[in-house]
């Protein structure tokens, strides 16, 4: 809603979008960054001497590693320029094909995100139950920080995704 002055002039109030936008990537850097330190850190040797670890033997467990070092990378490039059109309300870079790269590159970031919070759900589920029998129980204290990094990963993309719908705003207001 504008606010009126006296003279009939109507000012604009100022959006908020830039700051849901920044939030957005700060959140997903944030939750990105504790799902690797969980996956880094989630370490078990069993009695057999055998060290399991995220990317000891399951490909989902990498696949959720790598695709969010992917998103840390892409994360931290985006933030300065989420930084700058909070501070100055304008773009950095006046191009109308940089809001292509933003609004394909949110989409994608979102989309390998969610196959990671699939793969791994799905895994750590399929992988707890297969050991459901299993009298050892660090292997179950392996799969419930298993579900821990999932989570995280799950916020990460739902901040990715957010930060795809304020993306495609602003490549329908050319702004």
């Amino acid at each position: 809603m504008s606010q009126v002055r006296y003279d009939g002039y109507s000012e604009p109030r100022s959006s908020k979008v830039p700051i849901f936008s920044l939030a957005a990537r700060v959140a997903t850097f944030a939750s990105l960054v504790v799902t690797v330190v969980i996956l880094q850190t989630n370490k078990v040797t069993l009695n057999t001497g055998f060290r399991l670890t995220y990317s000891s033997l399951f490909h989902s467990y990498r696949y959720m590693f790598y695709v969010s070092i992917l998103g840390l990378v892409y994360t931290v490039m985006q933030i300065p320029l989420a930084v700058y059109y909070l501070r100055a309300r304008k773009r950095l870079i006046e191009r109308y094909s940089l809001l292509y790269i933003d609004f394909y590159g949110d989409k994608i970031m979102s989309l390998l995100l969610g196959a990671g919070v699939g793969a791994a759900f799905g895994a750590t589920r399929d992988l707890n139950k297969a050991y459901e029998e299993s009298n050892v129980p660090k292997i179950h204290d392996f799969f419930d920080l298993s579900y821990v990094a999932a989570v995280f990963i799950l916020i990460g993309c739902l901040g990715s995704a957010i930060s795809s719908i304020f993306s495609s705003l602003a490549l329908s207001k050319g702004e």
